[in-house]
């Protein structure tokens, strides 16, 4: 007999006083701890069939929200209203189901007992037990002999849980892993777990972590969110050795000051430096978040030295159109980074940013307030070369539509003081005041667009030189005029794809005006590329403006896919001709070059392979000034190839580098990776890394090597690290991100799940 629920249980509350299956439904929606305080979830371990026999809940309409629905092959009522329901019994309430063989209920007791096979399907877990028990009488929900899986990822076993209506949740005698339940590689076993769900937190009494059954982690007693709110309490530590600093550890403790303020403290122990204290605090407001990091080491054992670092960064939203931004950094020396950084790119700074600055923007216009200033670290660089302080620079920027026929005015305008760290007499400081104001008209069609530009370009000075004699220089006044414009041409080919043709043709006058006399407080050459076939000015920064009567003449074509859009190749090629020489220089040379660099471009994208290539062409000297290429490979996370190589002759000394890196499957689970990058001006490596990756579905392992080019007081050394990652799926890193860290930025591509 299939009998749906007896209408008292399920409409009538009144002649109904069975517990709550709202309560029910909460406590058993509480026990989710897991989802919480776990991260990292991968990819999770096959479980056995039928273990879980996991089915989605029911969600129920808002006019059903208390409704629950009972049905059962068999159903059975005695005298005193006992309820005996027998045979593939389900219990379903909103985001609930439970089922059960068999199911009772007394009216005096107001109990409902459920035994064999009993299965509880949440929208975030799954339990199977040997038996279970809703007591209104006790106000808590009671499985015994439990199996649970959480999120897909974590499963677990249990001697017994209790859930009290909607403040606390027990555990006793827990496992927890996202191995195979029956086998697992790693267990969290712990006596008790309590859960306080009112305030968000749980404990847990005699934690033992296992890793390969060999116990290396034991807590007696432990607290936990699980919630949004956080506690305090320390975190996972992290481990590794360095040639520079000997075999390291860190503690890190997590502070929650406030729901909008917290803290790390770290102690650093290192055997070849001391012991550093790493800190961060963070604190977060309705506009403004802010990030303050500073790491001290008292009597460095090497130097005998105090060091330290210290950063603050900031941003406040004041409103939707304005905001600020604060950076600021502070280093004992200028060894800091080269002795106390695993990341080849934070290592080789060579200038401390300081700066405030704050930014509006409103649809057309963009005003800019900065204050900058620098700290040097890198001791070779002259204290006359060292980059000027803008105490403060304020800018204003407009492109504002005139009419709808593609007519609008522009302006730049900016206002400077320039400060410097080098007093000598001949040192000059002041500020600078730049106007531009201009026209252009875009009138484009389907295959075609021309965009004329003028500007006028307006400079003045009020500078002093070191001994705070006043100079007198001429204001510059000049005219920038440019022509813009190119066609598109496109045909399909039997492939699908269509081919692009676009020839694009750039006039650019600027008159010459002598400005040898004007500092240069911020100015420097641009660096040859595409962009700079169709820029107004060859400097960056505003002390000089080029001179030039020239032409550029560019050609690019694309293969794009008819279907989808997606570009699958672009090549480019551009080369300016100049018809008078350029006299405005930095050093006061003459440019009397007919031509520029011919600059090429090419990109590819194909399945998983993608190519970009740049070069830049000496035609007088038929060779090469700079080369860029790299080949990227990517299927998945775990197959990623990268091959570059970079060229440049147009610095000294030359730069010629080569990098490879890879991550590669070997043999089931087991991946190496690797990263070499090479000098081959100087015959020697600048970074090599070379390691292991062993990933199960419930864990991983990381070994990993780096051997990295240091400049220690100008002296060539080598630095030499071992580190080890061990990342536990749904529980995390047990020995720190110090092996990621390095590899997503020595490694195009790699991501850890």
């Amino acid at each position: 007999m299939h009998d749906k629920a007896l209408p008292p249980l399920i409409a009538d509350k009144k002649s109904a006083p069975l517990i709550s299956f709202a309560q029910i439904s909460c406590s058993i929606g509480l026990l989710f701890f897991s989802s919480t305080i776990f991260s990292q979830p991968g990819d999770a371990c096959q479980i056995p069939s039928g273990s879980f026999n996991r089915q989605a809940p029911p969600t129920f309409s808002k006019d059903e929200l208390d409704n629950v629905n009972i049905s059962a092959d068999q159903t059975l009522s005695d005298s005193k209203g006992n309820s005996t329901f027998q045979g593939n019994v389900i219990i379903e309430k909103h985001e609930l189901r439970i089922s059960a063989d068999s199911a009772t209920y007394s009216p005096t007791t107001e109990d409902i007992n459920i035994n064999g096979n009993v299965h509880v399907d949440t929208n975030s877990m799954t339990i199977n037990a040997d038996i279970g028990l809703f007591s209104k009488s006790k106000q808590h929900v009671f499985f015994k002999g439990v199996e649970f899986q959480i999120n897909d990822t974590l499963r677990g076993k249990a001697a017994s849980i209790i859930a009290a209506q909607e403040t606390n949740s027990e555990l006793s005698q827990t496992t927890i892993t996202s191995c195979d339940l029956n086998d697992p590689d790693w267990r969290l076993n712990a006596d008790n777990i309590r859960l306080n769900h009112k305030e968000e937190y749980g404990s847990a009494d005699n934690v033992v972590l296992r890793f390969m059954e060999v116990p290396f982690l034991y807590i007696p007693y432990m607290e936990f969110p699980i919630g949004d709110r956080r506690r305090s309490g320390l975190l996972v530590p992290e481990a590794g050795y360095s040639s520079s600093r000997g075999g390291e550890l860190t503690l890190p403790w997590y502070w929650n000051i406030a729901p909008n303020h917290d803290a790390i403290l770290a102690p650093h122990f290192m055997s070849h430096r001391g012991t550093q204290l790493d800190a961060q605090y963070r604190f977060l407001t309705e506009s403004t978040s802010g990030q303050f990091d500073t790491a001290y080491l008292n009597n460095d054992k090497i130097t005998g030295e105090n060091r330290y670092h210290l950063e603050y960064k900031q941003h406040t939203r004041f409103t939707s159109d304005l905001n600020m931004n604060i950076d600021i950094q502070d280093t004992s020396d200028t060894e800091y980074f080269n002795d106390f950084s695993n990341n080849l790119s934070t290592a080789s700074v060579t200038h401390l940013n300081r700066k405030l600055e704050l930014n509006y923007n409103k649809q057309y216009w963009r005003t800019h307030l900065l204050a900058q200033s620098y700290e040097t670290l890198d001791t070779n660089i002259a204290i006359a070369d060292r980059p000027y302080r803008r105490l403060p620079q304020l800018t204003l920027q407009g492109d504002q539509p005139i009419t709808d026929s593609g007519l609008a005015f522009t302006l730049v305008t900016e206002w400077v003081d320039f400060a410097h760290e080098d007093d000598s007499t001949t040192t000059i400081t002041g500020s600078r005041l730049q106007f531009m104001p201009g026209l252009h008209w875009l009138t484009e069609g389907s295959f075609w667009f021309i965009d004329p530009a003028i500007k006028f370009s307006h400079a003045q000075y009020d500078v002093v030189d070191g001994t705070n004699t006043q100079q007198n220089i001429e204001d510059r006044n000049l005219t920038i005029s440019s022509l813009d414009a190119g066609l598109f041409f496109e045909r399909d080919l039997d492939s699908g794809l269509i081919q692009t043709l676009e020839p694009r043709i750039y006039y650019l006058y600027v008159p010459y005006r002598d400005q040898s006399q004007f500092p240069n407080f911020d100015t420097a050459a641009s660096v040859f590329s595409t962009a700079l076939l169709f820029r107004d000015n060859r400097f960056n920064g505003g002390d000089r403006i080029g001179d030039a009567n020239q032409l550029t003449l560019a050609l690019s074509s694309r293969f794009i896919s008819s279907t989808t859009g997606s570009e699958y190749f672009r090549a480019s090629i551009g080369q300016i001709s100049y018809f008078e020489d350029r006299l405005v220089s930095l050093t006061g040379t003459i440019d009397n070059d007919n031509k520029s660099d011919i600059i090429g471009e090419l990109a590819a994208n194909l399945n998983n392979w993608s190519l970009s290539a740049s070069t830049q062409w000496d035609t007088d000297k038929k060779q090469s000034q700079r080369d860029n290429f790299l080949l990227h490979y990517q299927s998945d996370s775990k197959h990623i190839f990268n091959l570059g190589l970079r060229n440049d002759r147009s610095i000294a000394p030359e730069i010629r580098q080569t990098d490879l890196s890879f991550l590669i499957p070997i043999y089931n689970q087991l991946s190496v990776f690797s990263r070499w990058n090479y000098s081959l001006e100087h015959n020697h490596d600048i970074e090599v890394i070379g390691g292991i990756s062993y990933d199960s579905c419930c864990w991983s392992l990381q070994l990993m090597a780096q051997r990295r080019l240091t400049y220690t007081n100008n002296i060539e050394e080598y630095d030499n690290a071992f580190m080890v990652q061990l990342v536990l799926k749904g529980l995390g890193s047990v020995s720190g991100n110090k092996v990621r860290n390095t590899l997503e930025h020595a490694i195009l591509g790699y991501k850890e799940d």
